[in-house]
């Protein structure tokens, strides 16, 4: 679906969340974000969530099919060195996780970084940190439910799923994953789920 006019923002800063400024990226200066959270009412979103930090690349496009021209829009406004996007999720009180697209040219990549009232900011980088999340099963499934004004259930479970460590699942995970997915629009779901277990290396009893 061509003209679907994304836009990301207002602009924002994370206290503690640090980039390097031009014109010598030797200075350190904290990130301007902008807001991405209309962007997950977008199939092509999620298209690109699953092929992109899930790594659900086969079945992907059979689940969630978009236009090339839907395809190129979302992939430039995630990709946009110019304008990092983040999506917030709530989490138990007044925490916050900020999902940001690190558009740097040498240094792309996706963090997840929480913010605390209370606690110096926290940011896990996905690709570097691959592994050393410790979130179990029981903590994603707990902060699916938090109440949230601006996301479902299954658009929680599935942002949050990267940060689930390496763990043997219980029998029903799949079909927990089976549903989320179908919460967030997608088809041909059980190629899906396959993919997404073997790719992020779980194991089910």
């Amino acid at each position: 679906m061509a003209g679907m006019a994304l836009t990301v923002g207002p602009s924002f800063t994370v206290a503690g969340y640090l980039t390097t400024a031009p014109p010598d990226f030797d200075t350190e200066c904290e990130a301007t974000l902008y807001a991405a959270d209309s962007l997950v009412g977008h199939a092509a979103f999620w298209r690109a969530y699953l092929t992109g930090p899930l790594g659900a690349d086969r079945a992907a496009d059979h689940a969630l099919p978009v236009g090339a021209a839907e395809r190129n829009e979302m992939d430039a406004v995630l990709d946009d060195p110019e304008r990092w996007p983040a999506v917030p999720v709530r989490l138990a009180g007044d925490d916050r996780m900020w999902i940001v697209y690190r558009n740097f040219e040498s240094d792309a990549g996706l963090d997840f970084v929480r913010v605390s009232p209370d606690r110096p900011v926290q940011v896990h980088d996905l690709a570097q940190d691959c592994g050393s999340s410790s979130m179990t099963w029981a903590d994603l499934l707990a902060l699916a439910e938090v109440p949230d004004e601006r996301l479902s259930w299954a658009q929680r479970f599935v942002l949050l799923l990267p940060l689930l460590e390496p763990q043997e699942l219980p029998d029903d995970a799949g079909a927990v994953i089976d549903r989320a997915l179908d919460g967030i629009g997608a088809a041909n779901r059980a190629a899906v789920v396959a993919e997404l277990l073997d790719a992020l290396d779980w194991q089910t009893h």
